[in-house]
């Protein structure tokens, strides 16, 4: 029985270096690659050539999808243009410019981040 499975391994293993050697032979017949295309001497042109991209002029989206007083032509409304602005308008206005770095605080952050002063 040992005998007899040794044979079989034996004829498998025969057969499968029969077809790796038939495979190589065949591969080293095969015709050689065409040479490579010789290149031009001058480099492409760095910004040259057309490319695939679209400019979007859609502008009725908006990042913010919130009225901003443009209308879908791109002009601003009238109505906006008209109205005023209120007492919290302006109470906004000036939260916003009491906000400003003391001179000390900005030194600082200009020495730190190793920015120049205008």
């Amino acid at each position: 029985m040992v005998l007899a499975m040794k044979a079989k391994i034996c004829v498998v293993l025969a057969i499968a270096g029969l077809a790796l050697a038939q495979d190589s032979s065949q591969q080293k017949s095969a015709p050689p690659p065409p040479p490579p295309q010789p290149q031009n001497s001058a480099p492409a042109p760095l910004f040259g050539g057309q490319l695939g991209i679209h400019s979007s002029q859609n502008t009725k989206e908006s990042a913010s999808l919130g009225f901003n007083g443009i209308d879908p032509s791109g002009k601003v409304d009238q109505k906006m243009l008209a109205t005023t602005a209120t007492a919290a308008d302006q109470a906004k206005v000036q939260q916003l410019s009491d906000n400003r770095p003391q001179p000390a605080e900005l030194d600082a952050f200009l020495l730190e981040g190793g920015l120049n002063k205008k």
